[in-house]
């Protein structure tokens, strides 16, 4: 049988010679140019189809998703593969808003706190939802938001005990994340939420330093935040749960951005070799008194975050994202992800309350999810069935062209031209994170 290249390769240049990555299967190797078998490589990868004979190499390289056979139409073969995905009912995801309400008044938030701590009788709806849901998928997961969502707390006790125990019952996979100010994350809390709640994943955000963190994230009262929150990151990282991951993020703007790489270097102190932490930054966006950064300069971010964290030794999240195929694909798109809201108002997307199109259906006490369709659609619809482009990226499975469906939406009441698609900021860098990704021992390598 003859081979080709996939076309999902990525090809970053480094130091010891070359990287390939393959967006389709996750794939990473080092192709080391002192190796005495790369010149013999390089010249038969010059090919354009090749037998598995012609190099000792690419039988690996078959295995891993590198070469595929040669009459094997991948656009197809993917766009096959991520129908079905989406329109499995195998799993599903809940991104849940215990409260609206914050203890924080962050100076760039876009939020308006509007609506209280879910009551008794949604908790219950939510619960029956729950319960009906894992009669028939595989894999369940919640992702807590808000508002500050440990201000509900007994909210997140009770659903959570509530699925735990009925993955258990189902032989369903399940665990859940949160996003929190980390201020009410105390030591009793963090225990709890590992342990009984079985939660995987926390991000935490710190807005650089002491001095400019506590002028940007303040409590209600005005009082600082900054040391509290450091404080239960120590704790954290002091912790032995090995089955964890923490996220610690910063936003960025002009007035804090020159604080990048001393804020690193803290958090570097704080988590130390821990694998289990991960540092990224992200410029601040929509509504904000702060001064905003521009494209150029938020490029610039993303690459200076890289050097950073190379430098430092953190794990940069942006690399578990990106260098994961549908990693990059915006929640809002997966048509297994739901955000639900305190009152059992049913969202695709956490940053877009205001806009209409986000509202798409009503949870009930009974348990029932009532969909608004005409709504939802909007957010589900692949970008491939919308740009051509897309298809022929290299990079499409990591996306699944689930590029964000809001600016589409938008887009479209604005009669822009929408004959291209915007694509994600990162596809501007994949080359830069396969360049520096630490290959760890789970990743394959070419001897």
């Amino acid at each position: 049988m003859s081979y080709k290249k996939s076309r999902y390769n990525v090809i970053a240049k480094n130091d010891k010679g070359s990287r390939l990555f393959n967006s389709r299967t996750g794939a990473i190797i080092e192709l080391d140019k002192f190796d005495p078998l790369f010149p013999s490589f390089a010249e038969a990868w010059k090919q354009q189809k090749f037998e598995l004979s012609d190099h000792i190499w690419f039988s690996a390289l078959r295995d891993i998703g590198f070469i595929v056979p040669e009459d094997l139409n991948e656009i197809s073969d993917y766009m096959a593969a991520f129908d079905g995905m989406q329109k499995t009912a195998d799993h599903m995801n809940l991104i849940v808003m215990p409260t609206e309400q914050c203890n924080f008044r962050c100076v760039y938030c876009y939020e308006s706190f509007l609506k209280p701590q879910m009551n008794k009788k949604m908790q219950e709806g939510l619960k029956k939802y729950i319960s009906t849901s894992m009669e028939r998928v595989r894999a369940f997961s919640i992702e807590w938001f808000g508002g500050e969502p440990l201000l509900g707390k007994e909210v997140i006790r009770n659903i959570s005990t509530h699925a735990v125990a009925l993955s258990r019952e189902h032989n369903v996979s399940f665990g859940s994340a949160i996003t929190t100010n980390g201020y009410l994350l105390d030591p009793g809390t963090f225990d709890e939420a590992v342990t009984e709640w079985n939660l995987k994943q926390f991000q935490i955000t710190v807005d650089g330093p002491r001095e400019f963190h506590d002028k940007r994230r303040v409590l209600e009262s005005g009082g600082p935040t900054f040391d509290k929150i450091i404080s239960h990151l120590e704790y954290i990282a002091k912790s032995d749960y090995p089955d964890l991951l923490y996220v610690v993020r910063m936003n960025v703007d002009r007035e804090n951005l020159r604080t990048v790489p001393e804020f690193a270097r803290i958090v570097k102190e704080i988590v130390g070799d821990d694998k289990r932490a991960r540092f990224f930054a992200r410029p601040v966006w929509g509504k904000s008194e702060c001064d905003l950064l521009t494209n150029f300069e938020s490029r610039s971010l993303r690459k200076q975050m890289v050097e950073i964290c190379e430098e430092t030794g953190l794990h940069l999240f942006d690399t578990d994202l990106f260098l994961h195929p549908g990693g990059g694909m915006c929640y809002a798109a997966d048509s297994h992800s739901l955000v639900v809201g305190p009152d059992g108002a049913l969202y695709k997307c956490t940053s877009a309350f205001e806009l209409p199109e986000n509202f798409v259906g009503k949870l009930t006490e009974d348990g029932t999810v009532e969909l608004k369709l005409d709504n939802y659609s909007l957010w589900v619809k692949p970008g491939t069935e919308k740009y051509s482009q897309c298809r022929q990226c290299a990079i499409l499975p990591v996306c699944n062209s689930g590029h964000c469906p809001k600016i589409d939406i938008e887009r479209t009441k604005r009669n822009e031209d929408m004959s291209r698609p915007v694509c994600p900021p990162f596809k501007e860098d994949i080359k830069t994170f396969v360049a520096t990704a630490a290959i760890e021992e789970e990743y394959a390598n070419v001897e």
